[in-house]
């Protein structure tokens, strides 16, 4: 896989449906639905209608993030979309607090089928999907689409995790789970985080970080040789002089070939952009840091 947004262009591309097979989705349903996730998760559940959708983390009580989500409503629902094997994590910390409230939580990941569909013409087949359906991106035009029907797709899920590293939006799986407090993984430059909600679970350690200054390590893409297979949890190291140094930890990985992988991990949030970073334990790998598509606030 080349750079995706490079490939539609390039190849005239309409649109690339993808099967989201690593995803699952977590159900929390009942009179308190609402009112219990506010004090559980990053966003605001006030903001939250039918017709759109959230992004957030779920933390434990010293801010480290369980899970990464997209959130919506669906009948009497609320949805959290989510890498499946973040889902253990974050299902044992809501029925923990669940107990004193008036809910349901639930792994509902077999009852429903995920997809992503990207590209120049993205948004003709989401407005003809029978299901739901949010659009999460722009610039190609990025949908994703449930339904508890099976859903027809041309491409596996490495497509659109490409797309995500590329966007610098993570997704977290179980090797880093409460690794890393949600403003490590830039949650906040997509709107992932409320400072001004009040409490939830999490919430001190996630105001201090913002508002006294103490954010030391950002998430970054990078991209290179390899000659092994990188996945989530592994280290990498930067180059002090001749010696290596450890670095930081990888969120996100695509090999897009044997010898070249793509990837997001979390670093020093000072790096210098020119830095040589390897993975642990693969002498010869080498990664270039690029720079992101966005501003940190």
């Amino acid at each position: 896989m080349v750079e995706l947004t490079q490939h539609f262009s390039d190849a005239n591309l309409d649109s690339l449906s993808v099967q989201l097979t690593d995803y699952g989705i977590l159900s929390v349903s009942g009179a308190d639905a609402d009112s219990f996730l506010q004090g559980q998760l990053t966003c605001d559940l006030r903001k939250l209608d039918q017709n759109n959708w959230l992004y957030g983390a779920h933390c434990d009580q010293t801010g480290k993030a369980f899970s990464v989500f997209w959130l919506c409503r669906e009948a009497d629902a609320v949805l959290l979309i989510m890498h499946r094997s973040a889902i253990e994590g974050s299902l044992a910390q809501l029925k923990k607090y669940g107990v004193f409230s008036k809910i349901t939580a639930e792994d509902v990941s077999d009852d429903w089928n995920i997809a992503g569909v990207f590209g120049n013409k993205a948004a003709s087949v989401a407005s003809e999907f029978d299901g739901r359906v949010m659009q999460v991106g722009t610039s190609p035009d990025q949908y994703l689409l449930l339904s508890q029907q099976p859903i027809s797709t041309d491409y596996s899920q490495p497509y659109w995790d490409a797309l995500e590293i590329e966007r610098v939006r993570p997704q977290l799986t179980s090797e880093n789970s409460q690794a890393f407090v949600p403003q490590m993984m830039n949650l906040q430059a997509w709107d992932g985080i409320s400072f001004d909600k009040g409490c939830y679970i999490g919430q001190e350690t996630i105001a201090r970080m913002k508002y006294l200054g103490k954010q030391k390590r950002a998430l970054f893409r990078l991209s290179g040789k390899v000659t092994a297979q990188v996945t989530p949890g592994m280290q990498l190291e930067k180059a002090i002089g001749d010696n290596w140094r450890r670095a930081g930890t990888v969120i996100m990985a695509v090999n897009r070939t044997d010898t070249h992988v793509d990837l997001l991990a979390v670093l020093p949030s000072d790096i210098d952009a020119d830095t040589a970073i390897r993975v642990r334990d693969d002498d010869a790998s080498l990664l270039e840091i690029h720079s992101l598509p966005y501003q940190l606030g």
